[in-house]
């Protein structure tokens, strides 16, 4: 939509456009009034302020800003112009609102699809260069160890420490390859209807005997007789874990984590799961890098930084999302969407 205000703050044109939808009205009764009583929801300082900077400034400025008022979220380009009528003093302000919201999607479609494939390439090279050293590493330690027994007793227990270290560094090596494989080479299996709660159920059965994990307090907060989606059992509960690790290793090994399930209260085609702790919550810089392969906020040898990547492709697989919202000092809730039908 378009509308023009003067220095007065007062509206002179009005489309047609802006008399649509559920905030709409109509020109006659916007044209001659003061703006900050036709957009009464939007703060009137905060108005103000966008307008006087055109009006001083003789700059066109631009924001892009989201809003639910229709029910979903929708997001907006808003442009703000200097018209200058006659001399030089600029006289009014024209104001067109975008509806974006489609394009802000496909781009996000556009950067998932390229980091689930810049990953795959990775992993295809990292699959090549890393095993084959890997495999002979292990092979030359484990001929080490077969001579352990010639070594005077002093030396065999030093001796034994490094080749379990050796050993334990390449099996991290592996599990990273392996992680990354499951981007290279997703596996291929057949979905079936599946009882969500079920799934998470028996993720949290698996780690009830987690040294860490037992400490947590977990909170079940699950809706009976949700509608089953189609999905990969075994990948789920991959993925459900991850973010269970990860809720543990927020909280370190103390706090709640309250797992709920239900409909999507936005869209009823939808399943929500959410996995919520009470941890360190991320910083705003990071959340944008949570999913990333590699990145990871935790000590060196906590985390390989790939348990988020891989969980975040799992859900892709199924036609999903995973978003995050996240206070530090308060706690983080990842957010699981997958379709119905």
């Amino acid at each position: 939509g378009l509308y023009v205000i003067d220095r007065a703050y007062r509206i002179r044109a009005w489309n047609r456009k802006r008399e649509a939808g559920t905030q709409g009205v109509a020109r006659d009764d916007a044209v001659g009034r003061e703006v900050f009583d036709v957009l009464d929801r939007q703060p009137r300082d905060l108005l103000k302020r966008e307008f006087d900077r055109v009006f001083d400034t003789g700059e066109i400025q631009q924001m892009e800003m989201d809003s639910r008022a229709s029910g979903d979220t929708r997001y907006y380009r808003i442009t703000k112009i200097p018209m200058r009528q006659d001399g030089a003093d600029i006289t009014h302000v024209i104001t067109i609102g975008e509806d974006i919201t489609e394009w802000r999607e496909a781009q996000q479609r556009l950067a998932e699809t390229e980091k689930l494939a810049a990953v795959g390439q990775l992993a295809a090279g990292v699959m090549h260069e890393i095993n084959n050293p890997l495999a002979t590493i292990l092979a030359c330690s484990e001929a080490l160890a077969l001579r352990n027994e010639d070594l005077a007793p002093g030396v065999r227990h030093a001796f034994e420490e490094y080749l379990k270290i050796i050993d334990s560094e390449v099996q991290r090596c592996r599990r990273i390859v392996d992680g990354l494989l499951d981007f290279s080479r997703p596996k291929a299996r057949d979905k079936r209807p599946v009882d969500v709660n079920g799934l998470v159920e028996q993720t949290l059965f698996l780690l009830k005997h987690h040294a860490r994990f037992k400490h947590l307090n977990v909170v079940r907060e699950l809706t009976p007789g949700l509608p089953q989606p189609r999905a990969d059992a075994e990948r789920l509960i991959q993925s459900f874990m991850a973010l269970m690790l990860n809720a543990m290793d927020a909280m370190d090994s103390r706090g709640v984590l309250t797992v709920r399930s239900r409909l999507n209260p936005d869209r009823r085609d939808e399943l929500l799961i959410e996995f919520i702790d009470t941890g360190v919550g991320i910083k705003e810089d990071d959340l944008p890098k949570i999913f990333e392969p590699f990145f990871t906020t935790k000590a060196p040898g906590r985390g390989t930084g790939l348990g988020l990547s891989i969980c975040y492709g799992i859900i892709a697989e199924h036609r999903g999302r995973i978003e995050v919202e996240s206070q530090v000092g308060v706690g983080s809730n990842f957010k699981v969407y997958l379709p119905l039908g």
